[in-house]
């Protein structure tokens, strides 16, 4: 099986496991999965689905604007807003 098969059996394994109401150990049971290696993938697979961290390109005009709208506002994924007035 190659690498890439094997990520998408995987991650295709824990998309049914997330619907199916079993534990981690039931399923792995279940599947014929050792569980430390089933959790390697859930904790993969979360991870892939957070994307990576990276830089946005932001551009604003030099035009000063005195109201109380940001002009720009970032919400984070922990909760964290940032506004830039």
């Amino acid at each position: 099986m190659q690498e890439a098969d094997k990520i998408s059996r995987m991650y295709e394994l824990v998309e049914q496991w997330q619907t199916s109401g079993q534990s981690q150990k039931q399923f792995s049971e279940k599947n014929d999965i050792k569980l430390p290696t089933f959790m390697y993938w859930i904790k993969k697979y979360r991870l892939q689905k957070q994307g990576e961290p990276g830089f946005a390109r932001i551009e604003m005009s030099d035009r000063l604007d005195s109201s109380a709208t940001p002009r720009v506002e970032l919400s984070l994924s922990d909760g964290l807003l940032i506004r830039i007035f």
